[in-house]
């Protein structure tokens, strides 16, 4: 396929959150680059691959991983690593990789607990309340500077998530498993990928997103209650991992 030969021309530069920025999710994180996760997408096998391919539930998938800025752009895609490979794997292969993800010294990635905490890339902390399906609106803001930390990473890591879910939506064939064969298949995995960064250049307000589930509104952690504390003790807002 043509368009994948053009892959530095679509997939964009990673540019990092700068000292003065004031979105609300992003500026906490300086000299962050973005957020890395995986994804299962559905595909066909012969029989005898399907061992390989099998996800935790059943699904014959593969594997993709996706690392994309603030703005829901693709930085960089691995698609070709079978459903059974963990997250983990995935990245490590990926960071090996000749011409794989690179990380300059002193930014990183966003990623959830599936990866390692590490040079160039920032896990939330254990065993605290860490996804915003566990921020249901009316309950407590966080107590201590755990919960806080997480929450503000998993608002911010959430737009991976978010991409994936509109390159879903926009795609029908990745919502299922064609009859193409496996390699083929991983090409329009990063065709679409590509072509969904073209979209989010030329048409910065994407309808589709209206068709995306919504996501549970986070505890709001500038409470006047809540202000207090962090003026109290203010290294909570350095974050520090």
């Amino acid at each position: 396929m043509v368009i994948l030969r053009l892959n530095r021309t679509f997939l964009v530069r990673p540019t990092p959150i700068i000292d003065d920025c004031t979105d609300s999710c992003w500026r906490w994180f300086k000299g962050c680059l973005g957020t890395v996760d995986g994804t299962y997408i559905d595909v066909r096998v012969s029989e005898q691959d399907k061992a390989r391919y099998r996800t935790r539930k059943g699904h014959i998938a593969v594997n993709v991983l996706g690392v994309c800025n603030w703005n829901m752009q693709f930085i960089y895609v691995l698609t070709d690593w079978e459903g059974s490979a963990a997250d983990s794997r995935v990245l490590r292969d990926a960071i090996n990789r000749p011409t794989g993800l690179r990380v300059p010294t002193s930014n990183y990635y966003l990623c959830d607990n599936g990866y390692t905490n590490g040079e160039g890339f920032l896990t939330p902390y254990g065993g605290v309340k860490y996804h915003l399906s566990e921020w249901d609106r009316g309950v407590a803001g966080p107590q201590i500077k755990q919960e806080l930390f997480n929450l503000r990473h998993s608002s911010a890591r959430n737009v991976i998530e978010h991409t994936f879910g509109l390159l879903k939506v926009r795609w029908a064939i990745l919502r299922s498993h064609s009859f193409y064969p496996i390699k083929v298949q991983n090409r329009i995995i990063m065709a679409c990928c590509f072509l969904h960064n073209v979209i989010r250049k030329e048409m910065p307000e994407d309808p589709l997103e209206l068709e995306l589930p919504e996501a549970t509104e986070p505890v709001n952690d500038s409470s006047a209650e809540f202000v207090s504390t962090i003026d109290n003790n203010p290294t909570w807002n350095k974050l520090e991992r």
